[in-house]
């Protein structure tokens, strides 16, 4: 769950559509588009899980491997740290083209799968975790689950609150938040 609170804390593309489609077109919408991101995830992990089943047949490397996921993984922090906020959610205007809550989904899963460091962190997650060989598969199942099911609650909660969040949004509360 603490990884999943991490993830829905994070700035970026996704976060300002789904304040943006809140605001604009209401809750329901942006909540599509949040399980449209959380699909994107379980594909992602899904994905870097079996890929990295290939990777865990090496037992002699498992401590290079581990090494690896955990650079990345401090490598995607230390961007999420330094990385300035640069534009505020009520600049950013989306075209509404939505016509359907599917394409609301659509957007979301597009938008959370065209963003190379999902990937990224989601690979380097499987194998830091696949390195340290500390977990069977029904308990990944379970560590899944809690880190897609906290950042869809998170994502909904955001939706919920978009508009109250709007008149707090500044780069430097952006920013700090990100960190």
């Amino acid at each position: 769950m603490s990884l999943g609170l991490v993830l829905s804390i994070m700035i970026g593309p996704v976060f300002f559509l789904l304040l943006n489609t809140s605001i604009k077109k209401g809750f329901k919408p942006a909540a599509y588009l949040a399980a449209g991101v959380a699909l994107s995830d379980a594909m992602f992990i899904g994905l870097s899980y079996f890929g990295s089943s290939m990777v865990g047949s090496f037992n002699q490397y498992n401590t290079k491997i581990g090494w690896i996921g955990g650079l990345l993984l401090i490598v995607f922090g230390m961007i999420a740290l330094f990385k300035k906020t640069s534009a505020l959610p009520a600049e950013i205007k989306l075209p509404d083209d939505s016509k359907t809550l599917l394409i609301d989904t659509a957007k979301g899963f597009a938008l959370n799968s065209l963003n190379p460091f999902v990937l990224v962190f989601w690979i380097g997650v499987i194998t830091a975790l696949n390195a340290r060989q500390v977990a069977s598969k029904s308990n990944l199942l379970l560590f899944f689950s809690a880190v897609l099911i906290t950042v869809f609650s998170t994502d909904l909660l955001k939706a919920f609150l978009a508009t109250r969040l709007k008149k707090i949004m500044t780069i430097s509360v952006l920013t700090w938040l990100n960190r």
